[in-house]
């Protein structure tokens, strides 16, 4: 196992023979200010070869990369088929945008996105420390995520939500069995998950304290397999992993996923990670280089699972580590637009939140930033239909007709342009 037991503080680089630092460095911590740590392993130093890394890493799915996940025991890990996701060609928009472009479709998970790859490992790790159940605060897509690993696992979950939140994704968290509660505000939720983490060893999920720390540093560990899982699909990696961020969890756990592909031999440099946000505040201070991630006004975005005016110290050190890129988005029309133009060119239906890389990536080409020819891969983090209703307030309403053929041909022409004849 190459799984130390420690972590290291990005920031000021003190590590800790622990498994209990949920809310950031202490040593460098200040009121404005909080570093994210990381665990550690000792990784071997192989000959670079693909098929060594094969050999090393048999298999496709979560067990496949164990000995690269933060456990101390090899056992059997409680999985809901995690992983091993599609990378699909985006060849008209790619074809128009004059890129290589591909999308990493983490809609094929357990619960259509993402997050499935933090709690799969969360819930492992909550298991191996005995902890008596996990809590996390959630508006949807990790809470649901959470709930449905805990359920496999017969572990107890709690959810800390905010009252009014989506109704799909409410009940997509309550039907896995976990208790949901919805209160005011999130520092609300926030002073819930401290208590019960603190005095009742709940094992937590996802942030609860400010300056942002971000999720549980062992669970984002799982978004690693990511990187692993593009370095088996792809001969040649991209040029440029385009990421939609909101805390910036697998912005970084991509970037940490090649940076140990680097140390072990099998690449040569890690691709450049490119973070998009509604609101922009990790790449207002990555832009004006700085640490201290200053909150920034929003604008209201539909977006709701990556908006904050908030952002992490991880989110900078993926951006430094890579020399990569960050850009924000203005406003709803150019997610709208994304998110449509995905689905009516490339069949691709996600959230609002990943039709953002589509958005963003536009922003950066016509900047002069991403160049023509590049290889570009999206992360799509999760599936449109978590979140319909966005996607109905700007959708026309269906017409209405006879069903006379005459009736029905005037629709096909004047409505939606199709070449149905006379």
């Amino acid at each position: 196992m190459y799984y130390t037991g420690k972590v290291k503080c990005l920031h000021c680089g003190r590590e800790y023979d622990t498994e209990h630092l949920f809310e950031g460095c202490p040593h460098c911590r200040t009121k404005e200010f909080v570093s994210n740590v990381t665990p550690l392993y000792d990784l071997p130093k192989t000959d670079g070869k693909r098929e060594t890394f094969l050999q090393m890493f048999p298999g496709k799915g979560l067990s496949a990369y164990q000995a690269l996940l933060p456990f101390r025991k090899k056992r059997k890990l409680v999985d809901l088929g995690v992983g091993n996701t599609a990378l699909t060609a985006l060849e008209r928009l790619g074809k128009e945008l004059d890129l290589e472009l591909y999308i990493k479709d983490e809609t094929r998970n357990p619960t259509w996105g993402h997050k499935d790859r933090l709690n799969a490992v969360l819930i492992n790790k909550a298991l191996e420390q005995g902890a008596p159940g996990v809590i996390y605060a959630s508006t949807g897509n990790n809470g649901a995520s959470g709930a449905a690993f805990a359920a496999k696992a017969g572990l107890p979950c709690i959810i800390m939500t905010v009252t009014g939140v989506n109704r799909t994704l409410e009940t997509f968290m309550q039907i896995y069995g976990a208790a949901l509660i919805g209160v005011k505000t999130t520092t609300d939720r926030w002073n819930v998950l401290k208590h019960m983490v603190d005095e009742k060893g709940w094992y937590p999920a996802t942030n609860y304290v400010i300056p942002i720390v971000g999720s549980n540093p062992w669970a984002i560990e799982g978004y690693k397999i990511i990187a692993y899982e593009l370095y088996r699909q792809m001969k040649v990696l991209p040029d440029k992993i385009v990421v939609p961020i909101c805390y910036g969890d697998a912005l970084f756990g991509i970037m940490k996923g090649f940076s140990e592909l680097k140390e072990m031999g099998f690449i040569q440099k890690i691709p450049q990670m490119v973070s998009v946000e509604d609101y922009g505040p990790v790449a207002k201070a990555y832009h004006e280089q700085q640490n201290i991630i200053e909150p920034v006004k929003g604008w209201g975005s539909v977006a709701s699972s990556m908006s904050t005016v908030w952002g992490t110290y991880h989110s900078l050190y993926a951006l430094k580590k890579s020399h990569g890129l960050a850009v924000s988005l203005e406003n709803n029309r150019e997610i709208n637009a994304a998110q449509k133009e995905l689905a009516q060119k490339e069949g691709v239906y996600c959230e609002s939140a990943s039709a953002s890389t589509l958005a963003g990536l536009k922003k950066l080409l016509a900047q002069g930033a991403i160049k023509k020819g590049e290889k570009v891969v999206l992360l799509i983090t999760a599936s449109g239909v978590k979140d319909t209703a966005v996607t109905a307030s700007y959708l026309p309403p269906v017409p209405e007709s006879t069903a006379e053929m005459d009736d029905i041909v005037r629709v096909l022409k004047d409505v939606y342009h199709l070449p149905v004849g006379s």
